[in-house]
């Protein structure tokens, strides 16, 4: 069973934090039509056409309901579902009303219809159709196709993603063949200089160690208004990258330093559209490994600072060792779910700085590089990409496997 095709309308009252969805699911498969719906939801009909189809509860989670729906014809029409909810506090990769002036929705993990109930990898293409006032900057993948307050999306992405407000102003700009956009709200103007040269100097390096961005990679920045609510540093969608205020607002009153080490605003989640987006990976810890090793190389290369990287390469050592300590399990072992930044990011990157010792960086980036220009627009396993690296590089036989599927913390170059 699988859901090719979303065609969804959403109407959203931001001031009474009230959300009503029409979904038009495109399946295929002949078994029964199994979904989850987030709990805050309630279903008002499901239909095949003019034909109302029965449904019922097969299973109440902490978070959310499986239903299965009956008498699906499968080689009629696609199945519309009406739900309605009230949305009213900051739910993280879900779906969420924050505040009267702010609508956040990245919704297929556990809220919207779904197969897989936790999981935000799960890929189609989809419609998005949304009603909100008139005066709203609406920011999401895809391209826009409407006016009114009502706009369409189409896009093949394993996550919808969407970012309203009457407070965020646009700003765009040339780079590299890139038109960036950076939509920040209104009390940070002042610092949208700072904000886009951040921005458009993480396009710049990126393409001139791996190459051109492919067109409708990247682009749209988007400093969320979220303030204390906003609990996420970044994240990346497809076409865009999200930060918070709070994390923003953090860096600019810190001269742009975490922990007294230099850090970029946007340079994490421009990566991802190199390694991540460009190059999808099927393992997704295979795609934030890479990029937080390489986060830290092209941050000493923005501020030339050369002692950046062993500052960073100390501090990920002490971090990995003390969780290694309590729960020491192989990274492939990690969901998405888990708490598992260390393990993907930190002991992930480690690989990485193994290898650089090993091979010199020089040859790490040539690597990068030919991956990027090779299997851009493709996916790849870990698998694939030990083969590529072993053709590529002088390293001993199962130096993947070794990092991301053994136990364990024990570099054997460095």
């Amino acid at each position: 069973m699988k859901i090719k095709h979303h065609d969804i309308t959403l109407k959203i009252d931001p001031k009474l934090g009230t959300l009503k969805a029409k979904d038009m699911m495109e399946v295929s498969g002949d078994e029964e039509l199994r979904f989850y719906l987030g709990n805050r939801f309630d279903i008002i009909s499901i239909k095949q056409g003019k034909k109302s189809l029965d449904w019922e509860v097969e299973e109440e989670g902490k978070l959310t309901t499986r239903y299965m729906v009956k008498d699906r014809d499968i080689k009629k029409d696609p199945v519309e579902i009406n739900w309605k909810g009230n949305l009213s506090s900051f739910q993280g990769y879900r779906v969420s009303i924050i505040r009267g002036d702010l609508v956040e929705l990245s919704g297929f993990c556990w809220w919207f219809p779904t197969i897989e109930p936790q999981s935000q990898f799960e890929s189609f293409t989809y419609d998005l159709k949304v009603d909100l006032p008139g005066d709203w900057t609406i920011v999401t993948p895809g391209e826009i196709m409407g006016d009114g307050g009502k706009y369409r999306y189409s896009r093949k992405i394993e996550d919808i993603f969407l970012c309203a407000s009457p407070i965020l102003e646009t700003f765009q700009k040339e780079c590299c063949g890139v038109n960036l956009e950076l939509h920040i709200p209104k009390d940070m103007i002042k610092f949208k200089e700072v904000l886009m040269d951040d921005f458009s100097s993480s396009i710049e390096l990126c393409t001139k160690l791996f190459g051109p961005l492919k067109k409708g990679n990247g682009g749209i920045g988007i400093v969320s208004p979220r303030g204390k609510e906003g609990a996420e540093c970044g994240f990346e969608r497809d076409g865009l990258w999200v930060v918070g205020d709070l994390f923003t607002k953090y860096l600019i009153d810190n001269d742009w330093k975490v922990d007294s080490l230099p850090k970029s605003l946007s340079l994490h989640e421009t990566i991802h559209g190199w390694f991540g987006i460009g190059v999808d990976f099927k393992e997704p810890w295979l795609a934030e490994a890479i990029t937080q090793y390489l986060e830290v190389i092209l941050t000493a290369m923005m501020y030339d600072e050369a002692d950046i990287e062993k500052k960073y390469f100390d501090s990920y050592r002490e971090r990995v060792e003390k969780h290694l300590a309590e729960n020491d399990r192989p990274i492939k072992e990690y969901r998405f779910l888990d708490n598992m930044y260390t393990h993907w990011y930190l002991k992930g990157s480690w690989a990485f700085w193994d290898m650089e010792a090993a091979v010199g960086r020089d040859g790490l980036l040539e690597l990068f590089s030919k991956i990027y220009q090779d299997y851009i627009g493709d996916t790849i396993t870990h698998m694939e990409f030990r083969r590529i690296s072993e053709s590529c590089l002088d390293i001993e036989p199962d130096f993947i496997e070794y990092w991301f599927e053994d136990k364990g913390f024990e570099p054997v170059f460095r």
